[in-house]
């Protein structure tokens, strides 16, 4: 088993015009949201009330969820304070991007951001109200190691799949003890996170698949295929429950769900909404975003490719996935499960 490691790369590219997946899946927690406020306590404070998305990227849909909130504690007439609202991601995200979104938002609130990992404390103790995290956390800390047999872990094997699941544990801690500091008692938390349903599957698998069939394609050495590993675990339901670790700090699970996300590209495709072009295109461009720093590192890993070279096999690698597509589009009628989480710090 390989024991190079790396930390997790942000979104790439043109995110904020290719996440409208992301955008559906912040939609379907909307009634989760809705009850976090509905049980949150505020206290009387002249104070602003600061809400925090730990994985803002590109700041489009962090912008839309951050509002859904706003607009919810305002229609429950929780508080009559002004709100703090801190964009929370990677250093190396596209900053200058959310910026430009943010500046051209309507100013209906303050906002920060806060370029540090979410697995570490971004926040004072104590000064948290509204946690929110979509599609985020199944990005791990760190890559564990490489897998010999695939891209992602959901095929890993022995060892290999001990160490992802052994990250995520350690990360989903950290997660929520950091969490645990930053949120004021009675403050709420809501999680959203890729899992597997009830039979063990991502719905996502043809994804994986095709990206380890261009690796293999494209990635030429057997030290750049390894090296192509996206530092990814889909956990179970029962992992993202994970009642040892909320009692340990101090949470309470208010409530708990699961529920497959259809993106509908497929049913707009097979209507006649959608052209087989634009269809592949979707398909491609939001992978694309997701996946392309990791390639290109796993191009660069030797250091001999120029980056000319690179970005020239990258445009390669994401013809072929795309003519994958339009051969076999009936392979990418995919959704994506979910786990719904919402604590409640006591």
């Amino acid at each position: 088993m390989t024991t190079k490691t790396g930390a997790t790369p942000g979104m790439y590219g043109s995110y904020n015009s290719n996440s409208s997946p992301q955008l559906a899946l912040i939609q379907s927690s909307i009634p989760f949201i809705k009850k976090a406020i509905e049980i949150l306590d505020i206290v009387p404070s002249s104070f602003p009330l600061i809400v925090a998305d730990f994985g803002s990227s590109h700041g489009s849909n962090s912008i839309y969820v951050i509002k859904l909130i706003i607009d919810y504690v305002k229609e429950l007439n929780k508080t009559e304070r002004s709100f703090l609202i801190i964009h929370n991601d990677l250093p190396t995200n596209d900053w200058k991007t959310l910026f430009d979104v943010a500046n051209h938002q309507d100013k209906t609130y303050f906002g920060l951001a806060s370029g540090k990992s979410f697995y570490e404390q971004c926040l004072p103790p104590n000064s948290l109200t509204i946690g929110y995290s979509s599609a985020a956390i199944h990005w791990l800390s760190r890559k564990p190691c490489n897998i010999s047999n695939h891209c992602i872990s959901i095929f890993a094997q022995g060892e290999e799949l001990q160490a992802f699941k052994a990250q995520a544990r350690d990360d989903y801690r950290q997660f929520l003890e950091n969490r645990s500091r930053e949120l004021v008692q009675g403050g709420v938390l809501i999680l959203i996170i890729c899992c597997v349903n009830e039979e063990g599957l991502t719905m996502f698998e043809s994804v994986y698949n095709l990206l380890y069939k261009c690796a293999k394609l494209f990635l030429l050495t057997k030290e750049e295929l390894l090296n192509y590993t996206i530092p990814v675990y889909i956990r179970s339901y029962d992992e993202c429950i994970d009642k040892e670790l909320f009692n340990q700090y101090s949470f309470e699970l208010i409530q708990s769900g699961m529920s497959s996300v259809d993106f509908k590209f497929y049913d707009q495709w097979k209507s006649g909404e959608m052209s087989l072009e634009k269809f592949t295109q979707i398909q491609a461009g939001f992978v694309r975003c997701a996946t392309e720093s990791i390639l290109k590192e796993a191009l660069a890993i030797d250091e001999k490719r120029s980056k000319e070279e690179i970005n020239q096999i990258a445009d390669q690698f994401w013809d072929v996935y795309k003519e994958q597509i339009k051969e076999n589009p009936h392979d990418f009628q995919i959704k994506l499960a979910q786990t719904y989480v919402v604590l409640k710090k006591i």
